[in-house]
This record gives structure tokens, C-alpha cells and sequence, in this order.
């Protein structure tokens, strides 16, 4: 949690001026209580407030910010997903932070906060690379913020950020741990293993009907999801399903070529197509044409710009990278940019005198074709008409449920069809096995040929819907898929019922059968554990068990070999070399008697591999610092939170609110 505030710490508002509302950005990482009173703190560390206020404000910025990422998301349930806890987590440990900077005394002078700002790259102005005051306070206006609470929150940053730096600064981890790490790491070992196979434990006599029984009872008390499979009929469920999907609306709509051609020509005009014109460029401001001719031609020669300028008495070089047109403030030198390729230079009279412009890199812009957009194109509009084609019967199933019609009656009146479902399970099985063909995706071949044998569920909102519905009762239209709805009712529900033996008796017996080989191959790898740790050699004692054999392989952490897999391997390496463990195979039926005969260190270090490693182990150890760092402030600086106004502003139980 601590780490998105130490990312932030690096670069204090740089995110909330891209963004825009800065004011919105201080409220997730800590801000002003300027707004703070009595009884209207969310949370409180000491002498320090989180108030409704900031809280409010921060949970509105937090939940637009993954909504634009995830549209559907509301905002309950991004609530349920923790979003809210998450955030004030956030602002309480800003408000733990300002407790310990004032306990320690800490403090920022009026120039640091004022050098801060001046630094902040969207008060600079781009062609004198100067501090410009009316930036500043155009940004103040547009968020509403007065210059003192601006300052304040910059002040409060600054505090946190001294603890912050202090304690992750020079965060390395030692150069011998970090050669004990690659050592570690790139060890390989040979390892021998006795293999005793499945054949190995002969002939299994026939089971008797107590033992199969007794197989029975306990896999089912096993809950193990085969279970349902293999000796019981799991409860079924036989329901009727009205669905609205945009798809099916779709084939009822044909879109004009005139339309189509309306909607690219929109796009282009826009600018929503393709990949923009860009341009990396230096520009040098000089006093006459003259003089910037003279620049322009030495840029071109691929002169340093600084050395140039200094030559000339020019302004500083100023150098922008990846830049559209719209994004350079000037527009003479935008046209001039945008005419040049990568390597010219050229004198430009702009805005504010003679400038020396020269293109270090460029893009043109890449528009699709009528043709490549065409097919598209279609589709988009296509589904837009049918979507709305869609609500409107939605609308006419609705209002014909509310006239009390059956979820039959009101998809007739929606000229749309219903589906009555046999009973089926969970899995969308019926009683047979055979799977309920509609719930399956219809694009998804793969999954219609192989769903006899898979647990191929591509509905599982319908599904869950089913088997959480009591009997008799239909749903509301609920959201699924992608912009689909669907409602449901469960007309009958068939309990889940044990099968009779004679019913299951085959894969009872199939089961019985594994477990009695794997008891004996247990019996007969411990017996070759004892004589192995006992100084018989291994092959001696392959000679004695019917199929047996002895490999060998070498192997670093992590691989696996055949017959040996990863457990096992990891075994190896856990076990000294002489020693003897018994593990288990790669096809998980064959038993392992396993030893180490050699530990192989890596003779050479490959420097790309070591700075891997070491990387890995600071960003690890930078976690565990965190981790630990925030335990301790809530641990001697504890929050106390008000879950009645916490709930307030979340629109939980508030006053009035909707239910």
C-alpha cells in the first residue's frame, strides 16, 4: 500500500496534472484539512483528520479512474471488491505520516514549497522554459483552488515525502548476498532415482461388493468435484429462460452503404482513426532570421544544440519528444514541424520571434483505408441499431410482466422466444451426460465438440441464476455475456441422490483398483527406502522388484525430467547429497526412491542473469521494508475510523438514502 505512495512521492502531482484534477489527486495521497470540523473526520491519527470531505472526493476520483477501465462497474460493486477500504487506507496512512512528521518536528520552508512549484513542468512555459504565473493560476481557477490550499498541500506532500525518501533511499542489497542468491539459484544437481512402476504391484485380485461400497463412501465424503461424476446424480434443475442477446437482433439489421461511408468519413474527420503524426524536435530561440539560418544550417550539420546556442546567444535549447501537431503551443512552428522530416532543420518566424527549429525524429500519420474500415464499420453500426431494436422489446417484456403475464406470455408480446430446459445440472449436463447445447458458446466449435467430455460452462451467470432461484419464482432481467439480459424461472428442482452400486460398479472398481496398486507400490518403495538408507545400492534392489529401474539426470531448480517432475526435483534440492527420500514420479502412479549424487555450483556468473537476480531481491526487499513500515505506523500511530460517516459518504444506510 505504501509503495503507491512512495511511486507518487518520486513525482508528487505529475499524475494529477495529466489527469487534470489535481485537487482530486492530493485527496487520494493525503491533503489539507483546511475543510476539516469538528465531527466530520471519516478518520483520525492523533492531531490529524481525514474528513468526510476528503474522503468523498477521493472515493469519486479513485471509482471514475477504474470505471474508465471498466465501464460496467458500479459503484456498489466496486465497493464489494474493496475499492473504498482501499482508499482510505490510503488517506489514513498520509494522515499517520503527518502525525509522525509533526512528532519528530519536521518542517518545510516557504522556498521549498515555492522552488516545488516552480518545477512542476505544466507552470513552465515552453518557449521561455520559464516559471509562468498565469498557467498557475489559470490551473488554480479551473480546480477551484485558492493559492494558500494549492501551497498547503504541497507543503504537506514535502513533509511526507522526507520520511519516505529516508527510508527507502539506498535501498541495495549486499553484493554477497546477491552472488549467494545466484549461486543458489543456478546450482544443479544429479540426481538417481529407483523407479518403481504401476506393473510392480502384480496381479489385484477381484474386490468384494463391502470394499467397493467402502471406495464409495469415502470418495463422497471427499468432496471431490468428480464425486458428481462418478457415483451420484447431482441435483437437477429444469427451468424455462427468455434471453435478449444483441446478436440475435443483429440479423434483422441491414446497414447502408451511405451510412457506413458517413460514419468512416466522421472518424477521419475526428481524428479517431489510425496512428497520429508525431514529431521529437529542438528548438533554439535567437534574436534575427539571420542568426537562426545560421543555427538552422548547424543543427542540420548535427552540431549539440547547447553548444550552438551558446555560440550564438540563443535561448536554451528547448527539446520535446513524440509531440502531435495540436501539442506545440506555436503554430507557425507546428506548420514548420510537421512539413519536416526527421534530420531537417529550418528558421521559423513564430509567435515570439526567430526560432531555430531541427526534427530529431518523426511519424507520419497512418489513416486506414475506406476498404480496411468497411467491414468494421458495419459491424459497429449494426449492433448499435440492433441494441436498440433489443431495448425497445425489452421494454415490451417488461411491461407485459407488469400486466402479469407468464415469462412465456411476455416473450411472445416481445416477439422474442423462450426456452424450456429439461432438468440439467450445474455444468449444464442432463441425466445421460449430454450437455445443454444453447448454454454453450454457438462461435466456440471446440468447446460444442469436446463439451460431452469437459466441463464447458459459458453461461455461468444463467446457470448461477438457476441453481440460487427457489422454485416457481421468475427473475428480473439480469445483465450477461456481453450487453445480453436474460430472465429466468425454475419450474422443478430434482435433489442430488447417491447411485446404487450395480450402477457404479465399474468406476468403483477402476478406482478401487488405483488405490490398492498405489498401496502396494507405497509398501514396496518403503521397503526400498529402508534397504537404500541401510547401504544397498540401488540397482540391487531394482533387481528385486518386478520392472523396476534406476535413472539418472541433472538438473537445476525449477526443471523437470522425466520420470522425475517438479516435486520431486524440488525434493533434490532440499535433501543432502548421500541421502535417500522417497518421492513421488512425473505421472504421478510411479513411486521414487531418490538420492543426490552430486552438487554442481556454476562455474561462471553471467553478469545479465546476476543484475536480474539483484533487481529482484532490492524490489523484494523494498517490499518487506514496506510492508513493515506500514505495520509499525499502524501499530503506534492507530486510526480511529467513524463507520457511520465512513457509510455517509458512501451512500451505505445514509439518511434517506435509496434501498
Amino acid at each position: 500500500m505504501l509503495s503507491a505512495i512512495r511511486a507518487l512521492a518520486r513525482n508528487p502531482i505529475a499524475l494529477a496534472l495529466i489527469l487534470g484534477p489535481l485537487i482530486l489527486g492530493f485527496m487520494i495521497f493525503g491533503v489539507s484539512d483546511v475543510f476539516v470540523q469538528s465531527g466530520s473526520s471519516v478518520a483520525t491519527v492523533q492531531n490529524q483528520r481525514v474528513s468526510a470531505m476528503d474522503f468523498s472526493e477521493a472515493w469519486e476520483f479513485r471509482l471514475r479512474e477504474v470505471q474508465q477501465e471498466q465501464p460496467t462497474l458500479t459503484s456498489d460493486q466496486a465497493r464489494e471488491l474493496g475499492l473504498a477500504d482501499a482508499v482510505l487506507n490510503q488517506l489514513v496512512i498520509q494522515a499517520q505520516l503527518r502525525a509522525v512528521s509533526d512528532n519528530m518536528g519536521l518542517g518545510v520552508s516557504a522556498r521549498q514549497v515555492a522552488n516545488e512549484i516552480a518545477g512542476y513542468g505544466a507552470f513552465i512555459d515552453p518557449v521561455t522554459g520559464r516559471f509562468d504565473q498565469d498557467s498557475y493560476r489559470q490551473f488554480l481557477a479551473e480546480q477551484r483552488m485558492t493559492e494558500t490550499r494549492f501551497e498547503d498541500n504541497v507543503q504537506r506532500d514535502l513533509l511526507s515525502r522526507q520520511l519516505i525518501d529516508a527510508l527507502f533511499a539506498g535501498i541495495d542489497v549486499p553484493d554477497a548476498f546477491a552472488q549467494q542468491l545466484y549461486q543458489y539459484s543456478y546450482e544443479e544437481r544429479v540426481i538417481r532415482g529407483l523407479v518403481i512402476p504401476p506393473e510392480a504391484a502384480g496381479d489385484i485380485d477381484d474386490p468384494t461388493d463391502e470394499q467397493l461400497q467402502s471406495v464409495i463412501d469415502d470418495t463422497l465424503n471427499d468432496d471431490t468435484p468428480a464425486n458428481d461424476l462418478f457415483f451420484q446424480n447431482p441435483e437437477r434443475r429444469s427451468f424455462t429462460l427468455v434471453r435478449f442477446r444483441v446478436d440475435d437482433f443483429t440479423r434483422d439489421v441491414e446497414v447502408s452503404d451511405e451510412d457506413i461511408r458517413a460514419q468512416y468519413d466522421y472518424e477521419v474527420e475526428g481524428g479517431e482513426l489510425g496512428e497520429p503524426a508525431l514529431r521529437s524536435y529542438v528548438q533554439i530561440r535567437v534574436d534575427d532570421e539571420e542568426t537562426a539560418v545560421a543555427v538552422a544550417e548547424r543543427l542540420a550539420a548535427g552540431e549539440d544544440p547547447d553548444s550552438v546556442a551558446e555560440a550564438v546567444g540563443g535561448d536554451t535549447p528547448f527539446a520535446e519528444t513524440e509531440r502531435q501537431s495540436y501539442q506545440i503551443p506555436d503554430d507557425a512552428l507546428a506548420d514548420a514541424l510537421f512539413s519536416m522530416e526527421t534530420g531537417e532543420a529550418r528558421a521559423v518566424e513564430g509567435a515570439f520571434g526567430w526560432f531555430a527549429v531541427s526534427v530529431t525524429d518523426g511519424r507520419e500519420a497512418t489513416i486506414p483505408t475506406f476498404e480496411e474500415r468497411e467491414s468494421e464499420i458495419r459491424q459497429l453500426l449494426a449492433r448499435a441499431e440492433a441494441e436498440d431494436a433489443m431495448y425497445e422489446a425489452m421494454g415490451q417484456f417488461e411491461e407485459a410482466r407488469g400486466g402479469g403475464a407468464t415469462l412465456e406470455e411476455a416473450s411472445l408480446l416481445a416477439e422474442t422466444f423462450y426456452e424450456a430446459f429439461q432438468p440439467i445440472t450445474r455444468n449444464a449436463r442432463n441425466s445421460e451426460g449430454y450437455p445443454a447445447g444453447t448454454l454453450l458458446d454457438e462461435n466456440d466449435q471446440a468447446a460444442q465438440y469436446f463439451s460431452f467430455f469437459l466441463d464447458t460452462e459459458t453461461q455461468p451467470e444463467i446457470l448461477e441464476s438457476v441453481f440460487d432461484q427457489l422454485a416457481g419464482y421468475a427473475t428480473e432481467l439480469q445483465p450477461y455475456g456481453d450487453g445480453d439480459y436474460f430472465a429466468v424461472r425454475v419450474d422443478e428442482v430434482l435433489p442430488a441422490e447417491i447411485l446404487p452400486l450395480d450402477e457404479v460398479r465399474e468406476d468403483a472398481e477402476a478406482l478401487w483398483r488405483i488405490q490398492s496398486v498405489d498401496e502396494r507400490l507405497t509398501a514396496l518403495a518403503e521397503t526400498a527406502l529402508d534397504r537404500a538408507r541401510a547401504g544397498e545400492s540401488l540397482d540391487a534392489i531394482a533387481a528385486d522388484i518386478p520392472g523396476a529401474r534406476v535413472e539418472t539426470t541433472t538438473v537445476t531448480r525449477g526443471e523437470s525430467a522425466a520420470p522425475f517432475g517438479r516435486e520431486t526435483i524440488g525434493v533434490a534440492f532440499q535433501i543432502d547429497p548421500g541421502t535417500f527420500e522417497h518421492a513421488g514420479a512425473v505421472d504421478r502412479r510411479s513411486h521414487i526412491i531418490l538420492t543426490v549424487d552430486e552438487v554442481i555450483a556454476p562455474e561462471t556468473v553471467v553478469d545479465a542473469d546476476l543484475a536480474a537476480l539483484t533487481e529482484q531481491s532490492d524490489t523484494r526487499y523494498s517490499q518487506d521494508i514496506d510492508a513493515a513500515f506500514v505495520s509499525a505506523l499502524s501499530e503506534r500511530y492507530p486510526a480511529t475510523i467513524n463507520p457511520t460517516l465512513r457509510d455517509q459518504v458512501l451512500g451505505v444506510n445514509a439518511p434517506n438514502a435509496s434501498r
